[in-house]
């Protein structure tokens, strides 16, 4: 690690095509994938809601008196007298789908490259990652603002609003947040299995989608706080964007109020004794409320309701992040305090207890901050926001800085988003899959191997091949013959196996799923 970050300090321009990157994957990832980001949620039986919407505004439409253009009953006449006068249930499904029809992943889906897709997606977060332990010894020198060149500082502008746009995810309530409800709020053991089994590979790449954008949003908090500790070294501009524009302490209440790493749900247990006798019966499920916290490794993991008050490493990036933003003298000055912004950052005052303080004492600087905010007289909502960071707003006029990197990458083609030209994106979706996607699939693609088994090793071959891995095991059963040592793990069975049993715990004696296997001999067990 350390030599990957020494390359990228010694050379800004690879620093500037490591964030162009980045934003070229997020906007892939919203814009072309999936149509509309692809959050098309689902009600509880299962209907497309946005769907559901679209009916019922027309409803409406009709009882208000509505009348439809003349041309669009000669089109339904039309069809009606080539089919029969029936509704096309294949006309009425594709337009109902029709953004998910034209997107990238319907063509994936098809084509069975969702594990390829899942990697692709990885690559966001990495990239956060290495990032953030760039900016871990500070921002790099080369972005600093010297005068002598720009693009240092539109790197930094870039970084800055992609963080922002991560922390409102993050902020967002997960009722209206997908990627956040999945992890807040995940399907039962008993659910999961069968959900698993009966997915399609459209669900599998949604699946994979949500799931990367949560992991990248985590990782980005810890991107921000190194931000937010160095911002003395930026210039007026960014330090405006970070505390005017996008008002980093606010962005960083509701992840104290409501922390995305944290999570509380039921898990289903089985008696262990009664497994043993018959592990089919659904008698003796029990369920227990647990508390969960991601871990250093960004995985879910329950945690002792005695030790809940333990600060992780998440959860101390957003105090670390409001630390420097509040106590900074530099940040105070460019800071307009108003009724609204006092009001919320003073929620802030009650999470702040004697344990946090013993695990994080610099908290107790914001708290005094804090309890001196609670006296200090503020002006009204709306009035005295800004507070110029430089004379040379003094003048009253107010320019806002243009991301000129992501403007340079997705600037016209997200207009001619706004503007309903399908067509563009259509060229793109054909292209991508034509060149890239349409000449292999996941168990035919070399490339995927290879970076397959530099991450998770040779077993992963296994996987993506289902038949090699029987297979190589008979043929060193037979090279191994009467020369096997009591060492190796393959040890010669008496008789032909009847069943296995495999049992799911969760670290103590209580079982969550029980499953019997038994071997399928011309379609039978």
């Amino acid at each position: 690690e350390e030599y990957i970050v020494e390359a990228f300090l010694e050379n800004v321009d690879k620093l500037e095509a490591l964030v162009k990157t980045l934003l070229a994957l997020e906007f892939w990832r919203e814009n072309v994938l999936f149509f509309n980001n692809g959050c098309r949620n689902k009600n509880e039986n299962g209907v497309d809601s946005t769907v559901e919407e679209e009916e019922a505004e027309e409803v409406e439409f009709e009882i208000e008196g509505g009348k439809r253009d003349g041309n669009e009953y000669d089109e339904y006449n039309n069809l009606n007298e080539v089919d029969g006068g029936e509704e096309d249930d294949d006309v009425v499904a594709g337009t109902k789908n029709d953004i998910e029809t034209k997107c990238l992943a319907h063509h994936i889906a098809a084509n069975g490259n969702a594990l390829r897709t899942a990697f692709i997606l990885h690559a966001e977060t990495t990239i956060v990652s290495l990032l953030s332990l760039i900016f871990y010894k500070g921002i790099p020198a080369g972005l600093l603002d010297n005068g002598s060149s720009t693009s240092g500082d539109e790197v930094l502008l870039s970084l800055v609003d992609y963080c922002a746009r991560q922390l409102i995810f993050l902020g967002t309530p997960d009722e209206s947040n997908p990627a956040l409800s999945r992890q807040k709020h995940p399907l039962p053991t008993s659910q999961l299995s069968t959900y698993l089994q009966r997915r399609s590979r459209m669900d599998e790449i949604r699946d994979s989608m949500y799931d990367a954008t949560f992991q990248t949003a985590i990782t980005s908090v810890t991107l921000s706080r190194y931000l937010c500790e160095n911002l003395d070294e930026l210039g007026p501009s960014l330090l405006s964007r970070v505390m005017e524009v996008h008002d980093f302490p606010l962005l960083m209440v509701p992840l104290v109020e409501e922390p995305p790493w944290t999570r509380r749900r039921s898990i289903e247990m089985r008696d262990r004794r009664n497994n043993t006798t018959n592990s089919n019966s659904n008698n003796d499920v029990s369920t227990k409320m647990i508390w969960e916290k991601l871990n250093d490794h960004n995985e879910w993991k329950e945690v002792p309701p005695a030790d809940l008050l333990l600060l992780t490493k998440l959860e101390g990036q957003p105090w670390l992040a409001l630390f420097h933003l509040t106590i900074s003298r530099i940040c105070r000055e460019s800071y307009g305090l108003d009724e609204y912004r006092k009001s919320q950052l003073m929620r802030l005052r009650k999470y702040i207890h004697k344990s946090l303080v013993d695990q994080l004492p610099v908290l107790e600087e914001l708290a005094r901050y804090l309890d001196e905010l609670s006296i200090l007289g503020v002006p009204p909502s709306g009035q005295g926001v800004h507070r110029p960071s430089s004379s040379a707003s003094s003048s009253g006029l107010l320019l806002t800085r243009v991301d000129s990197l992501r403007e340079g990458i997705v600037g016209k083609k997200e207009r001619s988003m706004v503007r309903g030209d399908g067509a563009y994106w259509e060229r793109v979706v054909r292209t991508q899959w034509e060149e890239i996607f349409s000449h292999v699939t996941d168990s035919t693609d070399v490339e995927l191997r290879r970076i397959a088994s530099e991450v998770y090793g040779g077993g992963m071959d296994d996987v993506m091949d289902g038949t090699s891995s029987s297979a190589g095991i008979q043929s060193d059963l037979k090279k191994e013959g009467p020369q096997s040592t009591g060492d190796d793990w393959r040890v010669a069975l008496s008789k032909p196996i009847q069943k296995i049993m495999l049992h799911m715990e969760d670290g103590s004696d209580n079982i969550l799923e029980a499953f019997d296997l038994f071997p399928v001999q011309h379609g039978r067990a």
